[in-house]
C-alpha cells in the first residue's frame, strides 16, 4: 500500500513538473512572438495574439507571466484598466515577479492611479535593480508626480551607462524632469539630444 501511494504522488508529482515546464514553454513562445509584432497588421496580430493567450491562461491558471503578457497586449490594444486587473492578479501569483510589478505600475500609471503605480513600479525596480527599462519606466512615473530630483537622480545613471538603445529616451525624461524644476536651459538641450537620437513620442 505505502509503495502503491508513494508511486502515486512521484507521478503527481512529476506530472505538475511537466506541466510547469509546458507552460514556461509556451510563455517563452507568446513572449517571443509579442516582442515581434510591428506596425503592418498590428491590430490583427494583436488580436491574434490575444486569442493564444486565453487559450494559454485556460491551461496555466497559475503561471503569473501569462497574465503579464496579457496585461501588456491590453496596453497596446488601449484596454488599460484591463491591464491593471490583469497585474494585480500576475502580482497575486507571484508576488516576486518584478514584471507583474512592472505592468501592474505602467497600467495604473496610465490609468492616472499615480501613487499606487508609482509603488509597484518601485518595487519592480527593488526586484530588477539593474534593468534599465525598468528604471525608465520608474523615472516617467517620477516624473509623472513631480518628484524631479529622485527621477534626475536615477536617469543621470541610466544616461552614464551610454546604452545607445535607450539614450534617446532617457534623454527625453531628463529634458521632461528639467522642465519640472524650471531649469528650460538644460531642458532644452537633453530634448534636442533626444531628437537627434530619433526618439519621437508615439
Amino acid at each position: 500500500m505505502l509503495k502503491t501511494t508513494m508511486i502515486f504522488f512521484l507521478s503527481l508529482a512529476f506530472s505538475s513538473i511537466s506541466f510547469a515546464a509546458d507552460c514556461k514553454k509556451i510563455f517563452s513562445k507568446l513572449d517571443q512572438q509579442s516582442r515581434e509584432i510591428d506596425d503592418i497588421d498590428r491590430v490583427k496580430k494583436l488580436i491574434a495574439i490575444e486569442s493564444d493567450l486565453f487559450k494559454a491562461i485556460d491551461q496555466c491558471k497559475t503561471y503569473s507571466g501569462m497574465f503579464v503578457l496579457m496585461g501588456e497586449i491590453q496596453i497596446d490594444m488601449g484596454q488599460v484598466p484591463l491591464a491593471v486587473v490583469y497585474g494585480r492578479k500576475a502580482v497575486e501569483l507571484d508576488p516576486k515577479y518584478w514584471r507583474a510589478y512592472k505592468l501592474l505600475g505602467t497600467s495604473r500609471m496610465l490609468n492616472k492611479e499615480v501613487e499606487s503605480g508609482l509603488a509597484a513600479l518601485k518595487k519592480a525596480n527593488q526586484l530588477e535593480p539593474d534593468n534599465t527599462n525598468v528604471q525608465l519606466n520608474l523615472v516617467s512615473a517620477l516624473v509623472e508626480n513631480k518628484n524631479y530630483d529622485e527621477a534626475l537622480g536615477i536617469v543621470n545613471k541610466v544616461i552614464e551607462l551610454n546604452n545607445h538603445s535607450i539614450l534617446a529616451t532617457a534623454y527625453y525624461l531628463r529634458s521632461e524632469a528639467y522642465k519640472g524644476k524650471g531649469l528650460m536651459e538644460e531642458s532644452e538641450k537633453d530634448a534636442q539630444r533626444s531628437k537627434k537620437l530619433g526618439f519621437a513620442l508615439r
